[in-house]
């Protein structure tokens, strides 16, 4: 792997000579009339990322068939090659697990248009596009989406209309960190072709699922991003909440939304819950990460969460974590009407299955171990292993059981497996912490695989092997943390 340049004019042009050979092969493929398989991740991230690369190559005339998957294991790569294919296309994976790439696909050409930290080297046969081997950070200013989105330009510069479908996968994948919860790099290069295009617009507001649709106080109970102690998921709270703090509800009869209220009153709101935050000891300072930009899919219908990119993310995530990956991918290859009414139903069943696991982790003391720089929940038998990544990213954003820790989430997979979920801060990272190459380098020894980025990673492991693997975690982020 060559070194990545320092000037940011040339970082990008090598960037975009990677996503132009990639796409060269697929182009090459298409017109082949090859059968090319494209595989995907199950999150929002990757359900959208699956949905641009499958709407760019259906674009082609390619004869294709679509996966989603929730990992890359020897068992899933096996199955993938069964698949009458000449090409494989993964996105939002693949980076982390080259080595297994090579063996499992011998006989077949790759490409992997991933955005996670990489394991190795890619074989003679796999076409590698990964803004990390260029000196972009994978984790802060691209996504998944936003990798296949540079794909799919690359094959054709008209593709640049799914460019709101890469800023909806990078807001599943938390991205917005700039101040005022912008997007930055690469993620705002994409943003600008969306802005350019009138196809998304962006502005100021309070960041709460359901703005423009819920009512204000179920807006506040259905926001998990930040996670809000003692108000998301308990609509009796934030009716206290907004009477307290003089906003009402309802004019005639009618419920208000987040999008009716005065300047004046989300003001009032914001203070209400940094007091609300502070009377439970924990930091009113969270409250502040609701105001910030807000991503409007302006060719959505008004009225539907599908119009704001973060509630259009949460539905895909939903779909992907509750076993219904088809219909997010339908969602984001534009279908609507029963689809759509589909998924809703779907995130009322996702986000009552969110409750549940932390009412469960704040009644149940045995389910949660508190070490001096690791919270660990003992998820087995409990949490859907789908959900490890959704309840660990809570966890951590909660500051529910306590500040400056990293979260692993565990639970068993189907296959007897155990299933690990792990979620740093931005200032753990800052301090060293790389969970994606821990994480890569400790499962090896303990039976399993895993990887993924600095600030959120994820990993098996032998269930036998899975204490041994804790203290060995343990010792490490405690190594890190003190230097």
């Amino acid at each position: 792997m060559q070194p990545p340049s320092t000037s940011t004019s040339d970082r990008r042009a090598e960037l975009d000579e990677l996503a132009r050979k990639s796409a060269d092969v697929i182009v090459r493929a298409a017109e082949r009339r090859s059968p090319i398989l494209l595989v995907t991740h199950f999150d929002a991230d990757g359900l959208s990322a699956g949905s641009i690369t499958l709407t760019a190559v259906r674009r082609l005339g390619a004869s294709l068939h679509q996966r989603v998957v929730e990992s890359l294991s020897e068992d899933v790569v096996e199955d993938l090659g069964q698949i009458d294919s000449e090409l494989i296309v993964l996105t939002d994976m693949g980076s982390g697990q080259l080595a297994l790439l090579e063996k499992g696909f011998r006989e077949k050409e790759v490409v992997v248009a991933d955005h996670h930290q990489s394991l190795g080297e890619p074989a003679k046969n796999t076409h590698h596009f990964n803004p990390h081997t260029v000196g972009y950070d994978g984790s802060t200013v691209i996504s998944g989406a936003g990798t296949a989105y540079l794909l799919a330009k690359a094959i054709d510069e008209r593709n640049k209309d799914l460019s709101p479908m890469a800023l909806v996968g990078c807001l599943g994948d938390q991205q917005d960190k700039g101040p005022q919860r912008k997007l930055r790099g690469l993620n705002a290069d994409i943003l600008r072709d969306a802005i350019e295009l009138n196809l998304v617009e962006e502005t100021q507001d309070l960041i709460l699922f359901g703005r423009q649709t819920r009512p204000i106080h179920r807006a506040i109970a259905s926001t998990t991003s930040p996670f809000l102690p003692g108000l998301s998921g308990e609509e009796d709270r934030c009716l206290a909440l907004l009477d307290k703090a003089h906003v009402p509800t309802k004019i005639d009869e009618k419920w208000r939304t987040i999008s009716d209220l005065s300047t004046d009153e989300k003001q009032r709101l914001v203070d209400g819950i940094i007091q609300h935050m502070m009377a439970l000891k924990l930091s009113g300072e969270k409250a502040l990460e609701l105001i910030g930009s807000v991503y409007t899919l302006v060719k959505e219908d008004p009225w539907t969460p599908l119009r704001d990119g973060r509630e259009f993310a949460t539905l895909l995530n939903s779909c992907g974590r509750m076993g219904r990956a088809s219909l997010g991918l339908a969602l984001g290859l534009g279908e609507r009407g029963a689809a759509f009414k589909e998924a809703e139903l779907v995130y009322s069943e996702y986000k009552k299955s969110l409750a549940t696991y932390m009412n469960w982790l704040t009644t149940s003391p045995g389910a949660l171990i508190r070490e001096e720089n690791l919270v660990i929940v003992r998820g087995e038998g409990v949490i859907d292993e789908n959900m490890t990544g959704a309840v660990s990213s809570i966890v951590s954003s909660s500051n529910l059981f306590g500040t400056g820790k990293v979260t692993l989430v565990i639970t068993t997979r189907k296959d007897g497996a155990v299933k690990i979920s792990a979620r740093a801060t931005d200032n753990l990272v800052s301090m060293g912490v790389n969970l994606g190459k821990i994480l890569q380098t400790l499962t090896a020894d303990y039976g399993g695989s895993g990887g993924g980025h600095a600030i959120a990673a994820g990993a098996t492991v032998d269930k036998d092997k899975l204490d041994g693997f804790l203290a060995t975690f343990e010792r490490t982020i405690d190594s890190v943390l003190l230097h």
